[in-house]
């Protein structure tokens, strides 16, 4: 009773951790008295974030580029302009190997052209190390930068042909922005492109939105070209109205997932959409997301949950006229959650980052807030606090092998954590058996890593057939898990065994440096009775006791005030051997020192614990 007690506790912590990950940690503003805008964001190696957009000092007739570099908590560190007397616009920047930034936009103050590709190399402080304008005697603009393996960089945008006719450009660089290569993808009419990636073939993935093919007015665009930038495929996407791309990114299983837009599908005048292809090209699945009125996307990317993110803006939800509009999914494009961000003015979302913690940055402009017309908007949506990721080995095992697999847990926070871990199954009838292995404790330091091997002894008495392998950490305040399939073949040897499932042994249990076999709440059973320290303590307002029991026994577990009156009464009934924990809430209790007694059998012992609230 008190077990299910403590792990129906355990899941509530866990369930409200998973939806407190998308509370809003802080939100910054940046600008001056006129208008300014991000386009571009990304987390730095120093946990901090360069953003990227323009200024104007007297729009329309001169916009510079904006660039700005804060710390981990969005502070201001340097901010920067570039730019000539013209307008100039930065769309997207990255942070290189050097520690350096790669941006790019457009100019009308530099090149032969009304506007033209801009590159500029700075170092880490944001100072100028060089810069590069590309383009004809059009208009010609670029919207994506990604360093490529080779140093260079590779960058996708518009060549303007003629009025009414302009194409993707896609331009590769060296290192120092010479240019190795352009190539233009079009036909006869408008062809935009959004994003480009360099994809783990060497080559390149490029979305945007294409008036030259397709069913409608504007159709999704797709082009993956080899390493030289020639064409290998191009795939269109959409139906009879207007449809665009604006973010492309290749996921873990080597295709690709598309944002953008949609006024063909989907239950509103435009609708965010979603579309997820395999590795050549052909659609997988697709998904709308949106209200009655207007609602876009401008990016996405793959979680480490193995779903997506995508940012944009609504008009059919939010406190506003426009609102940040954030979706995240699962890997089949289904919705965990929608938020949307921002006042009573217009507020508006370009891109959305993953950052370490498993959280997420966003940027954009607000009219909403900040001390200008529109100021650039960062916000920082919180993360998990601990993560866990299984790595499987062997997945196909029978009777009397060892199932085999790799952990690595993250503690996102300052704080060192003591945690436990166990590990159940879910047999091949539905029911979930276990643990087979826990719960054992272990610690962690703040913001570290601990990585591990379990292997379990496959019973004889298992039932051949598939299965699922759940592992969680946890203690009071934080808790993460994961799972892995795997299947049991049949084994003639053991045929004719039926259930009792029978003991998982387990015969490797490590978590960094411990043991977690040796003599923690694992497989061995307590050699004497003991009552351990509370933890937290002092603590608000659950804290978790242990205790172990070397034999079976009549157990009282009471908690006791400084006048000696009882206010709770946590454990009152007959246990078996073993590690034991349970989590005393003291919301209702007033704050001060407490003490805890454990009865069992012959065995007394007393410790006491301060509540602070």
């Amino acid at each position: 009773m008190r077990t299910k007690l403590l792990l129906t506790v355990l899941c509530i912590l866990f369930l409200v951790s998973v939806v407190a990950a998308q509370d809003t940690l802080w939100t910054r503003t940046y600008g001056g008295s006129d208008d300014d805008w991000a386009i571009s964001v990304q987390q730095t190696a120093d946990g901090g974030y360069i953003i990227a957009g323009s200024t104007d000092p007297s729009y329309p007739d001169s916009t510079d580029w904006y660039l700005i570099k804060t710390d981990a908590s969005g502070d201001t560190i340097w901010t920067r302009t570039y730019g000539g007397s013209s307008s100039d616009h930065a769309y997207s920047v990255q942070q290189t190997t050097d520690g350096g930034y790669i941006v790019t936009g457009w100019t009308s103050s530099f090149g032969a052209g009304s506007s033209d590709v801009y590159l500029l190399k700075t170092d880490a402080s944001g100072d100028t190390l060089w810069t590069r304008a590309y383009g004809g005697t059009g208009s010609d603009w670029a919207t994506s930068v990604q360093q490529t393996t080779d140093s260079g960089y590779i960058i996708a945008g518009v060549f303007e042909l003629d009025e009414g006719n302009a194409d993707f450009w896609l331009l590769k660089t060296d290192a120092s922005g010479d240019t190795l290569w352009t190539r233009t993808y079009g036909g006869s009419e408008m062809d935009i492109a959004r994003s480009a990636q360099q994809t783990t073939d060497g080559g390149y993935i490029i979305t945007g939105y294409s008036r030259s093919f397709g069913a409608g007015g504007y159709d999704v665009y797709l082009v993956k070209t080899d390493t030289s930038g020639d064409t290998l495929w191009t795939r269109t996407y959409g139906g009879g109205d207007y449809d665009g791309g604006w973010s492309v990114q290749q996921t873990s299983d080597g295709g690709y997932v598309i944002a953008g837009h949609s006024y063909s599908f989907g239950a509103g005048g435009s609708d965010v959409y979603l579309l997820k292809t395999d590795s050549s090209g052909d659609t997988l699945w697709t998904r709308t997301y949106g209200g009655i009125n207007d609602d876009y996307a401008y990016s996405v990317q793959q979680t480490t949950q193995g779903g997506y993110v995508l940012a944009g803006d609504t008009y059919s939800f939010g406190a506003g006229d426009v609102d940040v509009y954030l979706v995240e999914t699962d890997s089949s494009g289904d919705s965990v959650w929608t938020r949307t961000y921002g006042g009573t003015g217009e507020d508006v979302c370009r891109t959305i980052r993953q950052t370490t913690d498993d959280g997420y940055v966003v940027v954009g402009w607000t009219y909403s807030f900040g001390a200008g017309l529109s100021d650039v908007y960062l916000l920082r949506l919180a993360g998990e606090p601990l993560t866990l990721t299984i790595v499987p080995g062997d997945t196909l095992v029978s009777h009397n092998d060892t199932l085999c697999y790799h952990l690595i847990c993250h503690n996102h926070t300052p704080d060192y954590l003591q945690l436990w871990f166990k590990a159940e199954v879910r047999l091949p009838n539905g029911q979930m058996y276990g643990p087979i292995f826990g719960p054992a404790r272990f610690g962690m330091f703040g913001n570290g890593i601990s990585e591990g091997d379990m292997c379990h002894r496959v019973p004889p008495q298992a039932p051949v057939g598939d299965y699922w392998l759940f592992a969680e950490v946890y203690n009071v305040q934080v808790s993460a898990s994961d799972s892995m399939a795997f299947t049991i073949t049949a084994d003639a040897e053991f045929a004719d065994i039926e259930s009792p499932y029978g003991d998982w042994r387990t015969v490797v249990a490590r978590m960094g440096d411990e043991d977690l076999i040796r003599g923690v709440a694992g497989t061995r059973l307590p050699t004497e009775f003991a009552l351990e320290r509370n933890y937290p303590n002092p603590f608000n307002a659950m804290t978790v006791i242990e205790y172990q029991l070397p034999v079976t026994s009549d157990v009282k577990l009471e908690v006791y005030n400084l006048l000696g009156q009882r206010v709770a009464s946590l454990v009152d009934e007959k246990q078996q051997a073993g590690y034991r924990s349970v989590v005393w809430d003291a919301s209702e209790v007033s704050s001060g020192l407490y003490f805890y007694k454990l009865t069992a059998g012959d065995f007394t012992d007393t410790r006491r614990m301060l509540l602070v609230k």
